[in-house]
């Protein structure tokens, strides 16, 4: 899916990590369950970015039913035990899978596991804030109640996150409307004088303990637009000035060691904007080194 971005390209993505080889890099313990079905947009109809505050763009129809697809698989998937992950596609789709993870541990009495977002955007608006209107910058805000009436629909009373323990990492292009969300409550964004300077496993453990203290579950959502364009061109909105592969890799191999991760999304990889294929190569790679002890042990 890729009509709830700025512009399409990213419904790519699957294709291109799977042809790039996502499968053999989880190993023998994961399973392909195939793709959800996406709809095409009546093509007379045509999209005009801009503010949308009463959410009257016509995809908004067709990306509640792809969520509300997801949301059902990811929850059946969590109930039995198993950790999905989802790959993309536009960000919005993760308004579907993290309400499934959501909803899967309420339905079993368990506490919702804590949220980390990496993202060089904050996906925090909402149709009263968004400049530009796109639905893929405001999976966050409904996941942690903010309020986006589409999105809304399908997250129901029990997929929603907790603020307080859920985290942003890498965000370094965020509207006026979504800074104004981060307080010492939480959410919470990784953006202060150490992000840069301190070391990735000191970063990751100080996410970890925000979030997920003492073993706890969490899910991690993961847009590669969080590197930075010099390392990963094959995205829809680069933002320069973001993370090294380096970095990431060192962040996710502690969040692995950690043992708590529960589901993970890879989203927004554009093989229309790569550049022999090494964003989706990238994002395989970090695919594997996040879950393949998870999946393995699911």
């Amino acid at each position: 899916m890729d009509i709830g971005g700025a512009g399409r390209g990213a419904a790519g993505g699957p294709a291109a990590l799977r042809t790039t080889g996502l499968m053999k890099t989880l190993g023998p313990g994961s399973l392909d369950l195939g793709d959800i079905n996406v709809e095409s947009l009546d093509a007379s109809l045509s999209i005009a970015h801009g503010p949308d505050p009463h959410s009257t763009r016509p995809e908004w129809p067709l990306i509640q039913r792809v969520c509300a697809s997801l949301c059902e698989r990811v929850e059946s998937i969590v109930t039995e035990g198993h950790f999905p992950l989802v790959v993309g596609g536009d960000h919005a789709l993760a308004v579907g899978s993290m309400a499934g993870v959501a909803r899967a541990f309420r339905a079993s009495g368990r506490p919702v596991p804590g949220l980390i977002w990496f993202d060089a955007h904050g996906d925090l608006n909402t149709p009263e804030t968004s400049p530009s209107g796109n639905p893929h910058g405001m999976p966050a805000a409904a996941l942690l109640g903010f309020g986006v009436p589409p999105f809304d629909e399908v997250i129901g009373p029990h997929g929603y996150f907790d603020r307080a323990r859920t985290a942003f990492v890498g965000c370094r292009d965020l509207d006026d409307g979504e800074t104004t969300r981060f307080n010492d409550a939480g959410p919470h964004l990784f953006g202060d004088p150490r992000f840069r300077n301190e070391s990735p496993e000191d970063l990751a453990d100080r996410v970890l303990d925000l979030v997920a203290p003492n073993g706890a579950p969490f899910a991690l959502s993961f847009d590669i637009d969080v590197l930075d364009p010099v390392h990963a061109p094959g995205v829809n909105l680069p933002v320069k000035d973001g993370l090294d592969p380096e970095t990431v890799r060192r962040v996710l191999r502690r969040f692995a060691e950690h043992g708590g991760m529960i589901a993970m999304d890879v989203v927004e990889v554009d093989p229309t904007s790569d550049l022999q294929g090494i964003t989706a190569e990238l994002a395989v790679e970090f695919a594997g080194i996040a879950t393949g002890a998870s999946i393995m042990s699911a």
